[in-house]
């Protein structure tokens, strides 16, 4: 009796189903009002490959990442660390990058304190030891914490639990609010939700001002994972990079990409877009490393060794030096 057959229908047992795709999108806003804003591009993109798709929105990057991990989710909206995280984990790869309203291609993070403030520049800013509150992103947001911890605070030699009086953490949005409550003095932020954050509060985006900006940074990129079928990879890849630009309805699919993010569009990407994020991971863990005067120095000279194997592992996986 011939195993051809047999292995043939095993082999098609094995394969991971794709019947419906999950479109992750991380987020800094509600989830339902997110979901509905992001529902007419899922439309699109399900009648484009002709399979269903779904989306799940969450601003929890651990919860995202699992889901990724355990292939609930094949196409997600990240931002650049989480994106990192999940090609680490050689389950996904970049394939796609965000482009802003105005086809803004790069952000800025940036530091928000009211108008009425004397405090005009980072200078002025950093000249106040523990007498600021501080309102911060999370430790795994890239725009909101690693690009100001670098190019603001490390740069010149300043821990931030340090040098404020207080510090919160939150979502860009939740900062905001805090900045306009007065519940803090000084409020990270970013170019990109700052404009979104604008437009859901004009009163109080009028009482504030920008008195710091980051070196321009990669906009969030899109990620697929790895074993999806060669054809629905393609077929995704596609939509997403036409959308908007070619077709019969370009102004409805680029009026629906405002609403869903005030997007103009994707542009091509791959994980080299990545490489930014790590330089800024390495130093900050480096920086940290250095201030941590508890540690033994043996073990102190390990960990750095550890660091720098991560980093270049990381390079080759992002496929190689610059």
């Amino acid at each position: 009796m011939s195993l051809r057959p047999f292995l043939a229908a095993l082999c098609l047992i094995a394969l991971p189903s794709y019947a419906d795709i999950t479109v992750g999108l991380l987020t800094t806003r509600a989830d339902e009002q997110t979901l509905e804003d992001w529902q007419p591009v899922l439309n699109d993109l399900s009648a484009a490959i002709g399979q269903p798709v779904k989306g799940w929105v969450s601003s929890d990057r651990d919860a995202m990442l699992k889901k990724i991990q355990n292939n609930e989710i094949q196409v997600a909206r990240l931002d650049n660390k989480l994106a990192l995280d999940a090609v680490e984990s050689g389950k996904s790869d970049v394939f796609a990058s965000l482009i802003q309203s105005g086809n803004l291609k790069t952000y800025r993070s940036v530091i928000l304190v009211p108008k009425t403030s004397p405090i005009q520049n980072a200078e002025q800013l950093l000249d106040k030891p523990k007498q600021l509150r501080y309102a911060s992103g999370k430790t795994s947001s890239t725009a909101d914490f690693y690009i100001p911890q670098y190019h603001l605070f490390m740069k010149r030699n300043i821990l931030p639990e340090q040098y404020f009086k207080q510090i919160i953490v939150g979502t860009a949005e939740q900062s905001f609010v805090a900045l306009a409550k007065k519940q803090v003095d000084v409020a990270v932020s970013n170019t990109f939700d700052l404009e979104q954050l604008k437009e859901k509060y004009p009163r109080d985006f009028a009482q504030m001002k920008i008195v710091w900006q980051s070196p321009d940074f990669t906009f969030d990129p899109l990620v697929m994972r790895r074993d999806l079928p060669a054809n629905v990879k393609s077929k995704i890849s596609q939509f997403f990079l036409d959308y908007g630009r070619t077709g019969n309805n370009t102004a409805l699919a680029r009026q629906r990409l405002y609403y869903a993010d005030q997007l103009a569009g994707f542009s091509p990407a791959d994980n080299r877009s990545l490489r930014q994020v790590t330089d800024l991971q390495l130093f900050h863990d480096l920086f940290r490393l250095t201030f941590n005067t508890k540690l033994d120095p043996k073990l102190k000279s390990e960990q750095e060794k550890a660091y720098y194997g991560r980093y270049n592992q990381l390079v080759t996986v992002l496929g190689g030096a610059k």
